[in-house]
């Protein structure tokens, strides 16, 4: 897990310790190492621009070309695209748009706080070598959706058997 904007207004410090005892993982301005299925992957997290620094991969195992270990990282927020991309991220998993709550048929989203305005509201976007997925979440400061029901994701991984 990764904190966001809201979690700075409540004690960071208790809320991360509460989920680490509750056996999450914190990647928090980190990454690790975890095995899955014999698999290893590298975790990394993000929490900027509300807290820095994001996480250095500079040290992780490398890639090699015939693309080495699936590279998996948290951003609160869809603005640390270029981030992802610039460490060879292969899934990135944000939110914090809320998918714009407010959805107009026809033109979408009105509005989102991001440096991109609407244009990652949520969904699933490539921008080689990442494949970034955008919660719409299930709250927000404001209590008001319209088109645009609250979401839990369920994404499943699979290794293509060629």
């Amino acid at each position: 897990f990764v904190l966001g904007n809201h979690d700075l207004r409540c004690e960071p410090s208790r809320i991360r310790r509460t989920m680490i005892d509750c056996g999450l993982k914190y990647l928090g301005g980190r990454w690790l190492e975890i095995e899955v299925r014999g698999q290893q992957i590298v975790l990394a997290g993000n929490e900027l621009p509300w807290i820095s620094p994001p996480a250095d991969l500079s040290q992780a195992p490398g890639r090699e070309a015939a693309g080495g270990q699936l590279r998996i990282a948290l951003s609160h927020s869809p603005d640390q695209i270029e981030w992802a991309q610039s460490n060879d991220v292969d899934l990135l998993l944000a939110g914090h748009l809320h998918g714009g709550q407010i959805r107009i048929p026809i033109i979408g989203p009105i509005l989102a706080p991001s440096r991109r305005g609407v244009e990652y509201s949520c969904g699933v976007f490539l921008s080689p070598p990442t494949i970034m997925h955008v919660t719409r979440g299930v709250s927000g400061e404001i209590p008001i959706r319209m088109n645009c029901p609250p979401e839990v994701a369920k994404l499943v991984l699979r290794v293509d058997s060629d």
